[in-house]
């Protein structure tokens, strides 16, 4: 099976940031790394402001990730924090290191996890949307789980799939690999 064709170059940094510019095959996007809270209150931000006026009926779809550095399970995701949180909307990716481990951004999180026009898509949602209400009494307002949603809208292709994972529906859909790293 033929693999992504995946390219990035980092375009700079400094102590706390790092801005790469990330391309899969002909998709791009401005990816910024960072252990910053500051820097990642302005990116929730600029999303919010995206949908400030409510009688636009506008929404956003953010893709949103959370990673731990050990297999997650209900015990896991008790007792630690996940080491990165990603939200990516169109062509920007913010990536937020959680370094130290108690310096997770709840404060920063809580307007823009709650927010009535934005839609949280991503993988094994339930984990990360339940972590968020007992780690730190957050609450996602909107949230889907991509396999959920694709069995829900395609039952003949998808059936009976409970725990589609991401590598499993790229593959279905692009005949292609792609491998995500913990």
């Amino acid at each position: 099976m033929k693999s992504f064709n995946i390219r990035s170059i980092c375009l700079g940094g400094n102590d706390v940031e790092e801005v790469f510019d990330v391309e899969c095959d002909n998709m791009h996007c401005i990816a910024t790394v960072t252990s910053n809270a500051a820097r990642l209150m302005d990116s929730v931000g600029y999303l919010c402001q995206l949908v400030s006026n409510p009688n636009t009926g506008a929404r956003l779809r953010v893709s949103m990730d959370m990673i731990w550095d050990k297999p997650v399970d209900d015990a896991v995701a008790e007792l630690d924090p996940p080491v990165t949180l990603q939200f990516c909307y169109e062509h920007f990716c913010g990536i937020y290191h959680v370094n130290p481990a108690d310096n997770f951004p709840a404060s920063s999180l809580k307007n823009f996890l709650n927010h009535d026009n934005i839609d949280f898509f991503g993988f094994e949602m339930n984990y990360k949307v339940q972590y968020l209400r007992r780690a730190h009494d957050l609450v996602v307002k909107n949230w889907f789980d991509i396999p959920s949603e694709a069995r829900l809208s395609n039952p003949e292709r998808f059936g009976d799939k409970v725990d589609l994972s991401l590598q499993e529906m790229v593959s279905m859909d692009f005949s292609r690999e792609v491998f995500k790293g913990y």
